[in-house]
Formats: structure tokens, sequence, C-alpha cells
């Protein structure tokens, strides 16, 4: 059994257990069955406002997405979009008053690859908008748990990204088992700059299958735990060799890592 303490401040909750950039071979789905869903859309000068990243509402003015999908931009490049399942129209569009970076996120290594960003008005709650409970700092999820990816990232390496919404099981796989396999990889040619995989990430996908996963686009989106209790934010898509790669599976930054600070500057007074 896992308890859910409620952040009343935040609108939000972080889950506590008492003991616990990709989508490829997935679904679509709709913003009713994830209305935590943030549609991250990116604007050079501020102008012609594309989907480029994701990102979860943890709460009415918060959203928990990827530092890498922001790093060096200027804030007036970003805005969001929640309560649509489409790409690139419907739902209410918030512009963002200021973008957080975890202060250890190093672009190379991909470690603390996680970002608040605050809105500038407060969501309003319905049936397609609505705040996500996260991770806390405790909890535990066991190697071969069913976890969902979310996002409008590409169909396949290099191909299209869909305008409906998309979902994807995954699996949790073990973490020393991922880490040797990327290791074995940074031995290659041309890969010998590439992340380690570490404690604060978590390893996501088929084992020796492949075929399902995020992929580009769906950067900085929540990879959720479906409970007896709702929803669960338990990874931000990161990194990853390709997509649905049978033997490297996808990288996320495992949120309980990083909740302390997720939940400090998802509350700060602005």
């Amino acid at each position: 059994m896992r308890v859910f303490v409620l952040l009343i401040l935040l609108g939000a909750a972080i889950a506590v257990p008492t003991t616990t950039n990709r989508i490829v071979g997935g679904s679509p789905t709709t913003v009713k069955s994830y209305p935590y869903m943030a549609n991250m859309q990116y604007g050079w000068l501020g102008t012609a406002f594309q989907q480029a990243c994701g990102g979860a509402l943890i709460t009415r003015d918060a959203v928990l997405s990827a530092a890498h999908c922001f790093v060096g931009d200027p804030v007036p490049w970003w805005r969001v979009r929640l309560g649509t399942s489409e790409r690139s129209s419907g739902g209410v569009i918030h512009n963002v008053v200021k973008i957080i970076i975890h202060p250890h996120y190093d672009i190379k290594p991909s470690e603390a690859d996680v970002a608040i960003v605050r809105l500038t008005t407060k969501a309003v709650y319905s049936s397609t908008i609505a705040a996500v409970r996260i991770a806390g700092a405790y909890y535990h999820i066991n190697d071969g748990t069913p976890i969902t990816a979310i996002g409008w990232g590409q169909l396949e390496v290099g191909g299209v990204s869909p305008n409906q919404l998309q979902h994807v099981q995954l699996d949790v796989i073990n973490l020393e088992l991922c880490a040797e396999r990327y290791a074995f990889l940074k031995t290659r040619p041309g890969f010998s700059d590439w992340p380690d995989v570490t404690p604060g990430m978590m390893c996501a996908g088929v084992l020796d299958v492949g075929g399902k996963d995020a992929c580009q686009g769906d950067s900085g989106g929540p990879v959720t735990q479906i409970t007896n209790n709702g929803h669960v934010v338990v990874g931000v898509t990161s990194w990853g060799y390709r997509c649905a790669d049978p033997i490297y599976p996808g990288v996320v930054t495992r949120v309980s890592s990083y909740s302390n600070w997720i939940v400090a500057f998802a509350e700060e007074k602005l």
C-alpha cells in the first residue's frame, strides 16, 4: 500500500511508499486519460510556436519537464498548451514566466535532466486539465513494473510526428543491466562521450525485443505508473540510443531522486 501526502499549497501530491526524447509502438489516446499532459511549444523569437517537448502539470502553475529542452533559450520563446489531445490546436495556451533548470544539470552526462516551468496564470482544472502526483523521495518501483510514456513525438526514428497524442506501455528495466549495456556502447567508435546511466535515472522499454519507446519530440514528457490510486509520474523522458532499440533501452530521469527539489521550486513564490 502507498500513502499519498497532499501538498495543499501546491494543489498536487507526492507519492510516498510505506515500504515503493521519444513514442514508438504505441497507440492514440486522449488528454482525458492524461489531463496533466502539457504540450511544450517553442517559438523562435517568440513567434511561430510549435510542439517541441512534453511536460506534466503538477500544480496549477507549475509544469515538470526536462532541462535539456530549455537550455540557453529565453523564457518568452516557450509557451504551454494544456487540455488538448492535438499537437497544434485546441486547449488553453499559457505563457511562461520562469524556467528553472536543476543546478546540477550538465548536458553532456545528462544528469539531473529536470526543469520546472512556471506559468503566468493558474490553470483552471477540468476534465481535460488537472495536476498529477509525483513520486516522492522514497518511492520504489520494481524491475518489470509496467509504466506508460506519453507524447506527440516521432512514431519511428526520423519519422513523422502525429497530430494525436500517443501513449505506450513499457517495462522498468534493471538499472545495472542497462548501465552495463550503455557502458559497452561507449566503447564503440563515436560513442565515447555518451552519458553514463546513473542511479538518478531509470531505464524503460522492452528488453531484447524493442519496438516500444518514446522518440524525438517526447523529451520532457511524463513517464507514469498507473496504480489503483491513480497516476504517479515516476520519470521524465530524457535520452537514449535511437528509439525503441532492443539492446539499448530509453533512459528517463528518475523523479524520486529529485522530488524535494521539484516541490521546492514548484511552490516557490514568484
